[in-house]
């Protein structure tokens, strides 16, 4: 379904220039969830932007259920790709209701019989007709991330990118959010791409992943690899160490503190 080769985004010239990936090369089949893990600057989300056409793509090349996008990426390309992003407070406007917003794609592509459209995305996620009017301001995080879902699936995609999905909301509403969109990629046969820090949410919805430091690729590994911490590069092996957190034998003893 999707297909990277040596992709590479470069951001200014000279002094200024910055290569934010550099030569990553991954495919995601059909139906599967594939990750992109590595800390903050690592060049995870520039990649997902990269293929929607949010970041340059300076070399390489990027296909789509076989076809090579182009540049600027056509109606087609988003009838099939769409992108959830980060926050979904930043990504829905503050002053469209929630019928607006999710009109608007069907407005840009033509669609017909808007209001059964809506009304189907608003169940597929797990809202009800009566959030149809409401604004992002009187909805809580998880109900704004689950808005942004079914803005991204009222076209019907193929392919949707995820950005980091569920690390603006609260630990509690972050499991619902996840088993939501499993529940969605299983039902409506889609294709994920999961940009995420936290390894534990990349494992939970994806069987592949990629390891990304400063630009590159590190490592491509399974999630039942990443559960059982096997690794075969010294990053990876740092990042499942971090995931699993602070623990009472980490405290520094009374004696040491005192030096």
């Amino acid at each position: 379904m999707l297909d990277i080769q040596n992709l590479n985004v470069v951001y200014g010239t000279g002094r200024l220039r910055v290569d934010a990936v550099k030569n990553v090369s991954f495919h995601v089949e059909s139906g599967a969830a594939y990750g992109l893990v590595g800390e903050s600057g690592s060049g995870k989300s520039t990649v997902l932007r990269a293929i929607c056409g949010l970041a340059p793509i300076t070399g390489g090349r990027v296909r789509v259920d076989g076809q090579e996008v182009t540049t600027p990426r056509g109606k087609a390309f988003y009838r099939t790709v769409q992108m959830v992003f980060q926050d979904p407070y930043a990504s829905l406007h503050p002053r469209h209701t929630v019928d607006r917003t999710l009109s608007e794609p069907l407005a840009i592509h033509g669609e017909k019989d808007a209001e059964a459209r809506i009304l189907q995305a608003l169940r597929e996620v797990g809202l009800g007709p009566s959030f149809r009017f409401r604004y992002p301001h009187q909805l809580s995080g998880g109900q704004r991330q689950r808005i942004a879902i079914a803005r991204a699936l009222i076209l019907r995609p193929k392919v949707l990118l995820l950005d980091e999905p569920t690390s603006a909301l609260d630990a509690s509403v972050q499991a619902e959010i996840l088993n939501l969109l499993d529940d969605l990629r299983r039902r409506l046969g889609l294709t994920y791409i999961l940009v995420s820090h936290d390894l534990a949410v990349v494992a939970h919805l994806c069987e592949r992943l990629l390891v990304m430091q400063h630009g590159e690729a590190v490592e491509e590994t399974t999630a039942d690899a990443l559960r059982s911490g096997v690794a075969s590069n010294p990053y990876t092996q740092a990042l499942i160490q971090a995931s699993r957190g602070f623990t009472r034998a980490d405290k520094p003893s009374v004696q040491a503190l005192a030096g």
